[in-house]
């Protein structure tokens, strides 16, 4: 053969491949065949630059009224899915949740986690399953049954604080919270907020949302090596260790001191108590046991706190929904006795400010995001393996096609119809817990959330009147809530708590005196029973 054909050869190969591997980085970031539409993308970086860096569920909301209920963005060769309706929901979590119902691969949380905390790992894994059967034990032997008397003793304390000092509210809501589950969980009491494992456990949850907040750190798992750049120079890896060892601080010695009182024989009953006595049995070793108390605290405490916290702004920011729940409640219960959870199927407006509360509000407003494990379709739509889909329940909830008004607090709307929607809205996809995620990664800790916040409102409106104090904190507007993370959680506000007679101040120190009796040293027992 000639060198120039040798050369020409060598010239047309070299031509080829050049043009093909400019196609190949050309395409990255594009917004392939068949996916959902979104933003206009840009070369290689796709919608990087478009992603929100803090509270997405507002670009996401935005977005979703220009595209539609389901819509893709691109960040380089990733591909990110956001549902914005219940029908797409439904059909892509639920109906597929065994496609849909794995989480993002994340080196930052996977560097908090060590992989321990199953709520946010995939669900082939066996861990995952020994988790979720044994959280389901907790749930209705621990919540719904033995432990009941201890809740309610927590809530006792709960008013005795708003009564005592009513500015750290706040700080109270938090204590008892967490208070809750430390003591079904671990058998040990939280009695007090400032420097407790409830003050360790909120700082712990503020940096994990930092962690968590999408859009805030390099994508490692696209740019591989920057795994590999030292952590001194590595913000991201400064603060997952931070937020491991501030998680560490608090799940630790309760894990040891369980261990400790079972080998002296000075058994509490408590969940984790149970799960070291079945360790064999259940397959469960140390650091599965402590992931799983962890998840259940963030399901269980973080969130109910939030909640209860925005329940507390409606009522200074709502005078009159405040004035026709007491009402609902005096009618129900009247001034002789304590409300219980019973009364809650009699009170249909209280009931409504607590639905409200979760449209309005929602804790996780872009839920905690999903991974599809398999390709998955929605209508012509396909869904590729390895997505990300968010659950954009806030732009559901805020959709003007949906609700009237959406964007005022009103529990009426929750007397007219099943789901506050305006009349003649299709919702037939709908379903009264879209707040707390959807497909097998639905929240465990829904039955405990919704019976600790139904008795705390109650209680709330039967024992007080709240109003605005003169701090200009506790506004109701988006940036009365904290920023970074997927969280929707209410800055640090006050407010005046005053009871509303001296017989229910009265009664409130009767009931945190039965549950906890005064020692011979004058300070406050254990729970009673």
């Amino acid at each position: 053969m000639e060198p120039v054909s040798v050369n020409i050869q060598i010239a047309v190969v070299f031509v080829v491949f050049t043009t093909l591997l400019f196609l190949k980085i050309y395409t990255i970031g594009s917004r392939g065949k068949e996916l959902p539409p979104g933003p206009k993308t840009a070369p290689i970086l796709g919608n990087a630059l478009d992603f929100p860096t803090y509270f997405p569920h507002i670009k996401f909301s935005e977005w979703a009224r220009e595209y539609g209920e389901i819509y893709s963005l691109k960040v380089l060769n990733g591909t990110i899915i956001v549902l914005s309706s219940a029908p797409a929901i439904k059909s892509v979590l639920d109906i597929s949740g065994l496609n849909t119902g794995n989480r993002p691969e994340s080196t930052i949380i996977r560097r908090v986690t060590n992989g321990d905390v199953q709520a946010l790992e995939d669900m082939d894994r066996p861990a995952w399953r020994r988790s979720r059967k044994a959280m389901h034990t907790f749930i209705t032997e621990y919540i719904l049954g033995s432990h009941v008397e201890i809740q309610d003793a927590e809530y006792s304390q709960l008013m005795n604080d708003i009564l005592e000092d009513p500015k750290n509210t706040f700080q109270h809501i938090s204590r008892m919270a967490v208070g809750v589950l430390i003591t079904t969980l671990y058998g040990s009491r939280v009695p007090k907020y400032r420097g407790s494992e409830a003050e360790t456990y909120f700082r712990g949850v503020k940096l994990m949302n930092k962690v968590t907040d999408p859009g805030a750190h390099p994508p490692v798992e696209i740019l591989w090596p920057l795994k590999y750049v030292p952590k001194r120079w590595a913000y991201w890896k400064r603060l997952a260790d931070m937020t491991r060892e501030t998680c560490a601080q608090v799940f630790d010695p309760l894990y040891k001191q369980c261990e400790r009182a079972i080998e002296l024989n000075k058994k509490t009953g408590c969940f984790i108590e149970y799960l070291i006595l079945n360790q064999q049995q259940l397959g469960m070793p140390h650091r599965e046991i402590t992931g799983l108390a962890e998840g259940l605290m963030d399901a269980g405490a973080e969130a109910t706190a939030s909640f209860l916290q925005s329940i507390i702004l409606v009522l200074i920011n709502y005078p009159h929904v405040q004035e026709k729940g007491q009402k609902e409640i005096d009618s129900v219960v009247g001034g002789d006795r304590w409300p219980t959870l019973d009364d809650y199927d009699k009170c249909p407006y209280i009931r409504a400010i607590v639905e409200e509360i979760f449209r309005f509000r929602p804790v996780f407003p872009v839920g905690i995001p999903h991974r599809s494990a398999k390709e998955t379709y929605y209508k012509e739509y396909r869904i590729p393996e390895n997505s990300v889909i968010f659950m954009n329940v806030y732009g559901l909830f805020h959709d003007p096609d949906l609700y009237d008004d959406p964007e005022t607090f009103d529990p009426e709307r929750f007397l007219k119809s099943p789901f506050g929607t305006k009349k003649g809205a299709e919702t037939g996809a709908y379903r009264n817990n879209l707040a707390f995620g959807a497909g097998r990664r639905i929240c465990a800790g829904e039955e405990l959330a919704r019976r600790l916040i139904a008795q705390n409102v109650m209680n709330f409106l039967w024992s007080f009147d709240f109003k605005k104090d003169g701090s200009g904190t506790g506004g109701m507007d988006i940036d009365s809530y904290s920023r970074p993370g997927i969280e929707l959680a209410p800055k640090q506000f006050t407010c005046d708590i005053t009871p509303r007679s001296s017989a229910k101040a009265c009664a409130i120190k009767d009931q945190f005196g039965k549950a906890f009796p005064v020692n011979v040293n004058g300070s406050a027992g254990e729970v009673t029973g």
